[in-house]
This record gives structure tokens, C-alpha cells and sequence, in this order.
């Protein structure tokens, strides 16, 4: 027993220290990607406004492997509007981020479906979030950043099962949505 004022590891201490993490990456590209994309200033708070709950949605899923949807739908919300209303200033569509979401859902309800439940429904609640975000870029950026999820996954799958697990061995798959998010948005910030 550890003795009072020793830090000794508390069930939040993972969460916080994954929540850093990962909102500190996920910032750096986004805000990176949308400062090169000339992205106004309501988009730029669209994306503002995603970093530390993507960033929490992330950090949940990989303590207790699971993504709340009420904090997906809620995030998704208030930054879907604002990413909505301040578009591309290249043409891409004002409602660019809403296709993205549509398209970023149905690319992951189709995997789901092939996979046989391999993704679940926390991932499907999560993938419109990021999939708006991919999608004030362009589609191009959705479909990056699941290619990027599957690779990312078959790398992780890989690990599993050359580590001696089964190979049904499951693991969390929101921090590997946000981490292809995050190659697809570095990819399209130096293009």
C-alpha cells in the first residue's frame, strides 16, 4: 500500500495521460492541415472545438474500450455547423464536412458489415466526427484516412498474432481511427 503523498497509479491517471496524447497529435495536424488549407476563422473553431473531445473519445477508448456516442453526436453537433458554414475557399462544396460524415459512416458500416462486427458500434458512432472533419478537406481525405485506419489495424492485428494471441483477440479501434485521421490530414497538409 502506498504510503499518503506517493503518487500511486489512479484509474484516471491513463485516461489523462492518453487524453494528452492524443488531442495534443490530432491538434498539431488538424490545426496544421487547416492553417495551410486557408482555413477562415469559424472553421478553424470548428476544429478547435474537436480537438479535446476527439482526443477524450480516444483516450476512453483505449482504457475501457469503448466511445461514448453521446460525447461523438454532441462534438459532431457543435462542430459540423461551424465546419459547414466556413468552406474550402477552393470550391469544394459548403457542405463538404456534412459529406464527409455521411461518407466516412458509410465506409464504416460497410466494414463493419464485411467484417462481421470486427469494428463496433462505438466506432460507428465516432466515424461521422471524424469523417466531417476529413470531409471540409475533400473526400479524398475520408477515404485516406480509412486506408490509412486499415493499415494502421492490420499493422496492430499483425503484433497480435505474431505475439502468440488469438487471432480474435479484439482491441480498441478508435485511436487507430484517429491516428489514419491524423496521416491523412499530413498527407493532404504537404500536397
Amino acid at each position: 500500500m502506498p504510503a499518503p503523498g506517493d503518487l500511486a497509479p489512479w484509474p484516471g491517471r491513463r485516461l489523462s495521460s492518453s487524453w494528452l496524447i492524443f488531442s495534443t497529435v490530432y491538434g498539431a495536424c488538424v490545426l496544421l492541415t487547416a492553417v495551410v488549407h486557408d482555413a477562415g476563422s469559424i472553421a478553424l473553431t470548428g476544429f478547435a472545438v474537436t480537438v479535446p473531445m476527439i482526443g477524450l473519445l480516444a483516450a476512453i477508448d483505449v482504457t475501457t474500450r469503448q466511445l461514448p456516442r453521446a460525447i461523438s453526436y454532441a462534438t459532431c453537433a457543435l462542430a459540423l455547423p461551424l465546419l459547414s458554414f466556413d468552406p474550402r475557399l477552393d470550391g469544394d462544396g459548403t457542405w463538404s464536412a456534412a459529406r464527409g460524415a455521411l461518407l466516412m459512416v458509410a465506409i464504416t458500416m460497410a466494414i463493419r458489415f464485411v467484417g462481421r462486427g470486427s469494428l463496433g458500434r462505438g466506432d460507428v458512432h465516432f466515424s461521422p466526427l471524424l469523417g466531417a472533419v476529413a470531409g471540409w478537406f475533400g473526400a479524398r481525405e475520408v477515404v485516406a484516412t480509412w486506408l490509412a485506419t486499415a493499415m494502421l489495424g492490420g499493422f496492430v492485428a499483425m503484433i497480435i498474432v505474431l505475439s502468440g494471441r488469438s487471432r480474435t483477440t479484439r482491441f480498441a479501434y478508435g485511436p487507430l481511427m484517429l491516428l489514419g485521421l491524423c496521416a491523412a490530414l499530413l498527407i493532404t497538409a504537404w500536397r
